[in-house]
């Protein structure tokens, strides 16, 4: 029976997040809501300054999601000093990996203050990869000895980071090639640029789109704000917003219906 209880005390220490990780993670979640001061304060160039818009460049509004996101940041890495887990099995390498994202949203923001063209969307690539590994992972088995409030703020938290990641990351790229010379009144580079980006939205919504239902929120927030810059300019992106839209709800749809089967 001892060896029994060992074990099973093990398996609940195991899930619990180091000290230092936390702290960390805290940390990187205050520079990243501080970074934006810089060139809001008259340095460098604000986000929208360094690039450039285009035909799949969404209204201002949706970028406003930056605000909610940190401060879910903020709340979650609090909570995440306050009682060391994250609610879900891989509680570690989730909070690693917001460690990460937290520090590239950071170093993103001096990047493109400095408007160092390309290195940005290099940063934004690390940080979508690893929002996605997170969100792969929030997914996954929850911690039996964990708190529900905690994992749901996680879940929240890294559905709406990870797809406003992913909108960013092709957008950056995209804004990049349209510096180094690319036909910014140009359809067709625009359009594929697009269409990868919902193909990578509806493909990961379709496998976490169950347990992180703000993922597949957040996509169709940002692809409605694409919608409504684009009106009364390209017909054809609204129209492939639009069909992306539906397909990212259908993806959902049987992300929870593959989910209620198990």
């Amino acid at each position: 029976m001892a060896a029994i209880a060992n074990t099973s005390t093990d398996t609940r220490t195991s899930t619990r997040i180091p000290r230092s990780l936390a702290w960390t993670a805290l940390v990187l979640s205050v520079l990243q809501v501080l970074a934006p001061v810089i060139p809001f304060s008259g340095f460098g160039a604000r986000p929208n300054e360094a690039t450039v818009d285009f035909l799949i460049t969404p209204s201002g509004y949706t970028f406003s999601i930056w605000s909610v996101i940190y401060v879910l940041s903020i709340v979650v890495c609090v909570a995440l000093v306050a009682h060391h887990q994250t609610g879900v099995q891989a509680g570690t390498r989730i909070v690693v990996d917001l460690s990460i994202a937290f520090a590239g949203a950071t170093t993103w923001i001096l990047f493109s203050a400095a408007e160092w063209t390309w290195i940005t969307s290099i940063v934004l690539t690390v940080m979508t990869l690893v929002l996605l590994d997170a969100a792969r992972l929030a997914a996954g088995p929850d911690d039996a000895s964990g708190h529900s409030m905690i994992r749901t703020l996680v879940r929240v938290l890294i559905g709406i980071y990870a797809a406003r990641a992913t909108a960013a990351v092709f957008q950056n790229w995209a804004s990049d090639i349209g510096t180094a010379g690319a036909d910014p009144t140009a359809l067709g580079w625009q359009l594929t640029i697009l269409i990868l980006d919902a193909i990578v939205g509806i493909v990961v919504t379709g496998l976490v789109g169950a347990p992180l239902p703000f993922y597949p929120l957040t996509l169709i927030w940002a692809l409605t704000g694409i919608v409504v810059a684009g009106w009364s300019v390209t017909i054809e992106v609204v129209i492939a917003c639009l069909v992306a839209i539906v397909l990212v709800i259908a993806a959902y749809l049987a992300s929870r219906n593959r989910t209620a089967l198990v």
